[in-house]
């Protein structure tokens, strides 16, 4: 965790999931706004493990990935730690929408979310919605 007396960063994954041209976001319940389902990665799995748990999670959903969005790696993308992200785009493949203590899931079009959205959410949402691919 430590490399040159400096903390590593943390890696985290989401997955975006649009249905009839809204997407899948958590409300969060800290007031920050509107994230894409994620979280951090832990030690004993792989992103890809990652994005399935959280979304499960978070939303509910059991999600199939199917394709990256990108990688975020700003120094500044999450303001409470040094973080880099994948966001990958995903689909739903069975579940219920359920909330979680993160938030409350919900179905929202793009353009009532841009402004709303925490971190660096908005910046994915849009590289997702235009199909340009973020190598950070």
């Amino acid at each position: 965790l430590l490399t040159l007396g400096q903390i590593s960063p943390i890696l985290s994954a989401c997955v975006i999931v649009e249905q009839d041209g809204k997407v899948l976001l958590i409300d969060r319940s800290d007031g920050l706004g509107y994230t894409i389902p994620g979280g951090i990665v832990r030690y004993s799995e792989t992103v890809e493990q990652c994005v399935l748990r959280e979304a499960r999670e978070e939303t509910g959903y059991t999600v199939k990935i199917e394709s990256i969005v990108g990688v975020y790696s700003d120094l500044k993308r999450d303001p409470r730690f040094r973080a880099a992200s994948i966001a990958y785009k995903g689909a739903i493949v069975s579940g219920s929408v359920q909330a979680s203590g993160e938030g409350k899931p919900c179905w929202r079009a793009p353009e009532d979310v841009f402004g709303h959205m925490a971190f660096d959410c908005e910046a994915m949402l849009k590289d997702y919605l235009s199909g340009q691919q973020c190598l950070s």
